[in-house]
């Protein structure tokens, strides 16, 4: 029997590209510090390069724990590169935080401080580099399929299509979709994405002995608790990796968390990152930052949109709406109004359309282009909403929504946002609210302040218009 492939990274390679890395910080910045900006420090002699050089025996292990603590040598490459840098990046300036402190109780020698700021500068620099290649020869080696996980796929439906186009378009994590089982065994010798149907999910066992893949992905889900176990025991008999699709839109995704009472196992969601006061705190922050200079650097273009709303007939320039936001509190939403006047007198509460007769000339161009969107910065402002989050739906559709989508109140347990994570992705409009679910708890379980920016910046692309009107 073969070696799987589970843990395909070797963590000591990231070791040492980041023990070299420090090394080359330390010496790079003594090189800037006290040859390029030839200014003596309080002493009027240039310092030992060996002072500094032994200081290496503090600065490389408490870098290691920062970078070990936010979880950089572990086996799972999951994480994206512009992730991964940011981390990287955050790890080195709390260990810089703490050489500082080191230095200020420390009095056998005095250490610069500037030479500590320009150390931290350097080593974000020299370990984002070092990493960076190493993630690209990593993927390389995939591509090249000299490091690929071969997976077999239990399940010919949806998310088995998902799966398998992920995986063909993410070929540098090196998933290679060997085959499908399907329940019906109609479907044996059709295709799924291109991936062959071998054989029925049923003789799974009997196909998992002869292809003996690296990683079995469990998407069946008519599989009884009993058949489940028999396939999870087969496969740790066979250090086979196992991964089971999570059913009810998340319930058994990475948000769960194991409990124990006396020796008893509990199942439940895990606190959301948004759930931390220091992670509110900051999203507020932000909020707050990024939302009051956008309002001031458009105060013009308002002006501008005003004058044409009103010009164009009259009416009112803003238009309100009661929305649902975080735990179920009712908030005004505001908008820049696209419609004629009483709209929905006669339709009541009904989903915009493509060219909908409703819109004002005005209307239709402030849509096409999201522009009546901005009046919701002020919602941000007052702390009804958040820049990013899921999008504000009104509680006429929730009502309908919550009885035929499990999961769908979960949304509300963070801000409402002026964009999202399904939004950028073109699902807005009259688009699958099932497919928004799904990208909206993912959000909230994977967020961060990076995740934010990067919707935000996706937003401004011209993925940020899709399916608008």
């Amino acid at each position: 029997m073969r070696q799987h492939k589970k843990r395909s990274f070797n963590p000591a390679w990231a070791l040492a590209a980041d023990i070299m890395a420090l090394c080359l910080s330390v010496a790079a910045a003594y090189f800037i510090r006290f040859e390029c900006l030839r200014v003596i420090p309080m002493g009027g002699s240039k310092p030992d390069f060996s002072a500094y050089l032994r200081a290496l025996i503090v600065v490389v292990p408490i870098y290691l724990l920062f970078l070990r603590a936010y979880g950089l040598y572990g086996y799972s490459r999951a994480i994206r590169r512009v992730e991964e840098m940011f981390i990287t990046a955050k790890s080195a300036t709390f260990a810089i935080v703490i050489l500082m402190s080191v230095t200020f109780f420390y009095r056998a020698f005095s250490y610069s401080r500037v030479y500590l700021i320009i150390l931290w500068v350097l080593s974000i620099f020299f370990l984002c580099v070092g990493r960076y290649f190493l993630i690209q020869w990593e993927y390389r080696r995939r591509l090249e399929r000299k490091d690929s996980m071969k997976v077999l796929v239990v399940g010919a439906n949806r998310n088995a299509r998902a799966v398998i186009r992920w995986a063909k378009n993410n070929a540098h994590y090196g998933h290679e979709i060997i085959g499908v089982l399907s329940r019906d065994p109609s479907h044996i010798s059709k295709h799924v994405e291109g991936v062959p149907i071998l054989g029925q999910a049923d003789q799974c066992e009997t196909f998992i002995g002869q292809l003996d893949p690296d990683q079995v992905v469990l998407i069946e889900h008519d599989f009884s608790r009993e058949r489940i176990t028999e396939l999870v025991v087969l496969c740790e008999d066979r250090f086979i990796d196992i991964k089971i699709a999570a059913d009810f839109y998340g319930l058994m995704a990475s948000n769960v968390d194991v409990e124990y009472l006396s020796t008893v196992p509990l199942l439940g969601f895990k606190d959301l990152p948004l759930d931390d006061f220091w992670n509110r705190t900051l999203k507020r922050l932000f909020d707050i930052g990024v939302a009051g200079l956008m309002l001031l650097a458009g105060l013009p273009f308002w002006a501008v949109i005003v004058a044409a709303i009103k010009f164009s007939d009259g009416g009112s320039i803003f238009y309100t709406q009661d929305r649902m936001g975080r735990d179920q509190r009712i908030f005004k939403l505001l908008k820049f109004r696209t419609m004629k006047p009483d709209a929905e007198k006669e339709s009541g509460p009904v989903w915009a359309r493509p060219n909908d007769s409703r819109r004002t000339g005005v209307g239709e161009f402030l849509r096409r282009w999201n522009v009546d969107e901005l009046p919701q910065l002020i919602n941000v402002l007052k702390g009804d909403m958040s820049l990013v989050g899921p999008r504000p739906e009104r509680p006429h559709f929730i009502e309908k929504f919550r009885e035929t989508l499990p999961r769908y109140m979960a949304r509300h347990k963070v801000k409402s946002g002026l964009t999202g994570w399904a939004q950028v992705h073109g699902l807005r409009g009259n688009t699958s609210i099932r497919e928004r679910l799904k990208y909206d708890l993912y959000y909230m379980e994977n967020w961060s302040l990076l995740l934010d920016i990067e919707i935000l910046f996706m937003t401004l692309s011209a993925k940020g218009f899709k399916n608008a009107y």
